[in-house]
C-alpha cells in the first residue's frame, strides 16, 4: 500500500492539530482520577475509623476481668463450650459397645 505525499502530509497535519487536545484530555482525566482516588481513600479512612470505634465499644469494660476467663466446671481449658465433656462422651461410647444397636 503506497501513500501519496499529499495523504502523508494530511495525516501529519491531522496528528499535529489533534495533539494539543489529546494532551489536554490526558491532563484533565489524570486530575479527575486523582480527585476520585482521594475521595475513595477518605471514605475508606472514615469506614475504618467507624469499625475501630465499634470494636473498642465491644471490648471488655473491666480489663482486669478480661485477663482471667471464667473456667467452666468439668471442662478442660481450651475446649469449646458447646462440646460435651470427655466423661460423657466416653460413657456414651461404652454404652454403645455394651448394647449394640438392633
Amino acid at each position: 500500500m503506497t501513500v501519496s505525499y499529499r495523504v502523508g502530509r494530511y495525516l501529519v497535519a491531522l496528528l499535529w492539530h489533534s495533539t494539543p487536545y489529546v494532551v489536554l484530555g490526558m491532563f484533565i482525566s489524570s486530575f479527575v482520577y486523582a480527585v476520585f482516588v482521594v475521595q475513595l481513600t477518605a471514605s475508606f479512612k472514615e469506614e475504618l475509623q467507624q469499625v475501630l470505634t465499634a470494636a473498642q465499644q465491644c471490648g471488655p469494660s473491666d480489663p482486669t476481668n478480661a485477663t482471667a476467663p471464667e473456667q467452666v466446671k468439668g471442662r478442660a481449658p481450651g475446649l469449646s463450650e458447646h462440646a460435651p465433656p470427655f466423661g460423657q462422651t466416653e460413657a456414651r461410647a461404652e454404652r454403645t459397645l455394651e448394647r449394640p444397636p438392633p
